[in-house]
């Protein structure tokens, strides 16, 4: 609590007023003179009550426990517990140093009256890791603007972050992408799509049975339906350390992205009925059941333990996006080199080391396996192994980060350079998902993932 001294001009008033009203002998000055006293007296007593009595905190994060890359709404609200109104109420949350708000703010100010409150709202996008809130500080004024106060108010609720893939199983309930539940086949039976009829055989179910037929001819018949298959799909998680590339400080980087989006893709095909593997590029497996690589590589299968594979292999990957200190450039090497002799060389080795994993993963995959690869395509080595994979007939899709979203010269080049790699891909008939980290990833996908399962 502190005075402010606000009414200088009141002091020199009342003087100057009091001083001519008595050399001239003037009521009508002395009586001005109790103006500027009135203010000065008025300031002198005012007061206000301490923030930590007279208001109350609560923080509420959604979702508590994000996965790398996804945002978290923080919604503060702040509400006067007091009898008195709190003419000038300013708040500023303890955001976490590590994190950089991407939408609205975390600093308000208000007037509030006796029981009112007032919220304010900001979006969090975190990386891999654990992260405290600070105090949440306070600063009330009186409507003379003399008595300030300024508190850390205690706050309920939420106060930490912890980002990270859980190693129980995937996160199914959170909202999915618009996938269709399992695959059409060219052979009849049970199903959803209409197939064909033919003559009913003992055991046939009554619901399959054409009524229609019956009470037309006379004669029983059977509808049969497009049988549905559930596919095997693995998905490539890009966890190198070239894609460990940010758009900015305090963004995620492509790492934690890719993590995110292999995440939220597995466990969407999980849910819908599908048999499901991960690789995790870059990393190796530590635990039973995933193969040590690397790569690291969970064999296609379905229910909690393979979900809770897939989850550590995710969890893994994203864990490289913070092993380092600091945070990448916006422009990869690969995109920073200069001359044509180089980039030549950084082409043939990239070429190289493509087909050299493709090899080594076709020896992993399952012949009819069809791959998702979540890359941020910053560097060309992924993009050759994407097209190698293709040549070998596995059917590809893509779900590509952009953390080329900077505007300078740098991030504009690679923006290009990395534009140019995804139609390589859609030249070979790869579906690309071009998916901007501010767009919710499920929305972005359920535009653009018809075609990841064939």
């Amino acid at each position: 609590m502190r005075r402010v001294s606000r009414w200088h001009s009141g002091v020199v008033a009342t003087i100057v007023l009091t001083t001519a009203g008595l050399l001239v002998g003037s009521r009508a000055l002395l009586l001005a003179a109790i103006v500027p006293i009135t203010y000065l007296g008025y300031g002198a007593l005012s007061s206000i009550p301490d923030p930590t009595d007279a208001l109350s905190v609560e923080r509420e994060c959604s979702p508590r426990r994000p996965l790398p890359g996804e945002r978290v709404a923080v919604t503060l609200t702040v509400r006067n517990e007091g009898r008195r109104t709190l003419p000038d109420v300013r708040i500023v949350d303890g955001v976490p140093d590590e994190l950089e708000v991407v939408e609205g703010s975390p600093r308000a100010g208000a007037t509030l009256r006796a029981g009112q409150e007032t919220t304010l709202s900001y979006t969090l996008q975190p990386r891999r890791g654990s992260y405290a809130f600070g105090d949440t500080r306070v600063r009330v004024r009186s409507l003379s603007a003399t008595a300030v106060a300024t508190a850390a108010c205690p706050v309920t609720g939420d106060d930490d972050l912890e980002c990270r893939v859980p190693v129980d199983g995937l996160p199914v309930e959170r909202d999915t992408i618009a996938v269709a539940g399992a695959v059409a086949t060219d052979s009849g039976g049970p199903g959803n799509e209409f197939h064909s009829t033919r003559d009913y055989q003992r055991g046939d179910p009554l619901n399959r049975v054409d009524w229609r037929r019956y009470a037309r001819t006379g004669e029983l018949g059977t509808v049969l339906y497009r049988e549905q298959e559930a596919a095997t799909v693995v998905v490539i998680v890009d966890g190198r350390q070239s894609a460990r590339v940010a758009a900015a400080p305090g963004h995620p980087d492509g790492i934690t992205l890719a993590a995110y989006a292999g995440v939220v893709t597995a466990s969407a095909l999980i849910d819908a009925g599908h048999t499901v593997g991960v690789v995790g590029l870059g990393v190796r497996g530590d635990v039973p059941g995933v193969y040590t690589g690397p790569p690291a590589y969970v064999e296609p299968g379905r229910g909690v333990d393979v979900g809770g594979r897939i989850a550590r292999v995710c969890d893994a990957v994203a864990a490289r996006a913070t092993a380092a200190d600091g945070v990448a450039s916006s422009q990869p090497k690969s995109d920073c080199a200069t001359g044509r002799s180089r980039q030549s060389d950084e082409g043939a080795t990239a070429r190289a080391d493509g087909h050299g994993t493709a090899d080594h993963l076709e020896t992993l995959l399952p012949e009819r396996a069809q791959l998702v690869v979540c890359t941020p395509a910053v560097d060309d080595e992924i993009v050759d192994l994407a097209i190698a994979l293709r040549r070998r007939g596995y059917t590809l899709s893509t779900i590509s980060p952009n953390v080329t979203g900077r505007d300078d010269a740098g991030a504009r080049l690679a923006a290009i350079r990395r534009q140019s790699r995804l139609e390589r891909l859609g030249r070979l008939d790869v579906p690309v998902s071009d998916w901007e980290p501010d767009t919710p990833l499920a929305s972005a996908l359920g535009r653009g993932f018809g075609e990841v399962i064939r």
